[in-house]
């Protein structure tokens, strides 16, 4: 009787064990937060503009931005990014001491990002910045920009060809404005640590003749009606050697750009330089970048905002430099001296000190 006792514990206690084994060992359900990655990052910039002829302005400005992606499958990623100031598409700085109101806070970015295989990558909706721009220059697109349309890149062997359907302008009439692009390009392995990148591009801004700048015009020429007066088709060609020097990279970049709708004002330039990277305390980065504008060159409604005033007609340097204080937080400065003609003979000088930190997570 004992022994059919002892038996009977012992199953018990191994059914009970067993079943509360394999409870433990189930693997407990994915939560909807756990396939969410969230980043983000605050600037505050203290910044003072020299106009001559014009008024000086000194303020104190401040970016922020909030970012989320999720993978919804192995290889599509939705993504949305949320950030302070809605009026211009090529800043998202606010400037304090409006009254104490309340800031904007709109949609910067809200796309998909579906990589069709190892070589085809297709992005749509309110994209980051798609194309490829040497040494990450600013010449003809402003790095804030976030444009609207679709976006495919296909990579092999060493090459690149993109391509792009942006919505510049959209009515109800046929006569919509949108930018047809494609870029192609090589990286030619030099040695172990350098490499140079060829490549060639082409920008077609349809129907933009006749039409309301797409923002503001930036320089550009525009007739009686505030319009474009001529069309813009865009010939580039860059090229990007990256290096390392002292343990350092390196990045050292051309850019050349001519607007093939027109004979005269139609070419734009930037070359530059940059040392260093930062990622952690005591990192380091130095950069300088020449830009030279002729008035119709390129749209100037998307070009470098801070770069005079983000018009064309223009030509002059930057400095800037960047310090790592802790890991995800920089101090950074920007000098720029430049100059933009308003007409044939009335010209502008402008200067811009910026000093940023940058918070990131």
């Amino acid at each position: 009787m004992r022994f059919s006792r002892s038996i009977k514990s012992i199953s018990i206690t191994a059914i009970i064990l067993s079943f509360t084994h394999s409870s433990f060992a189930e693997t407990p359900k994915t939560k909807w937060y756990d396939k969410v990655s969230v980043k983000g990052d605050v600037r505050l910039r203290w910044e003072d503009i020299y106009k001559n002829p014009g008024n000086d302005n000194e303020r104190e400005r401040f970016r922020a931005r909030l970012g989320m992606s999720t993978n919804i499958s192995d290889d599509i990623k939705l993504i949305f990014r949320f950030e302070s100031g809605i009026d211009d598409p090529v800043s998202s700085n606010q400037t304090f001491g409006d009254g104490d109101y309340i800031k904007d806070f709109g949609i910067g970015r809200a796309y998909i990002d579906w990589k069709v295989s190892e070589k085809l990558q297709i992005m749509g909706g309110k994209m980051k910045m798609p194309w490829y721009a040497a040494g990450g220059n600013s010449l003809l697109w402003d790095n804030d920009l976030n444009p609207e349309g679709i976006f495919g890149r296909y990579k092999a062997n060493n090459m690149f060809l993109n391509g792009a359907y942006i919505i510049m302008n959209q009515g109800s009439e046929k006569n919509d404005t949108v930018l047809y692009s494609s870029q192609i390009g090589r990286q030619l392995n030099v040695n172990n640590t350098s490499s140079l990148t060829l490549g060639i591009g082409y920008y077609d801004y349809n129907n933009a003749l006749g039409g309301a700048p797409f923002y503001k015009a930036k320089g550009n020429t525009i007739n009686a009606e505030e319009n474009y007066t001529f069309n813009y088709k865009l010939f580039e060609l860059f090229s990007e050697f990256k290096t390392e020097v002292s343990n350092l990279p390196m990045t050292l970049y051309a850019e050349i750009i001519k607007n093939s709708a027109i004979d005269n004002n139609n070419k734009a330039y930037s070359a530059g330089v940059k040392i260093g990277s930062v990622k952690k305390n005591g990192d380091t980065q130095f950069s300088y970048t020449y830009h030279d504008t002729d008035k119709d060159a390129l749209i100037g409604s998307y070009s470098d905002s801070d770069f005079a005033g983000g018009n064309t007609d223009s030509r002059g340097h930057f400095v800037r430099a960047k310090y790592g204080l802790k890991e995800n937080m920089a101090l950074g400065g920007v000098l720029i001296v430049s100059k933009y003609n308003t007409s044939p003979t009335d010209e502008i000088k402008y200067n811009r000190i910026q000093i940023d930190l940058e918070f990131q997570f």
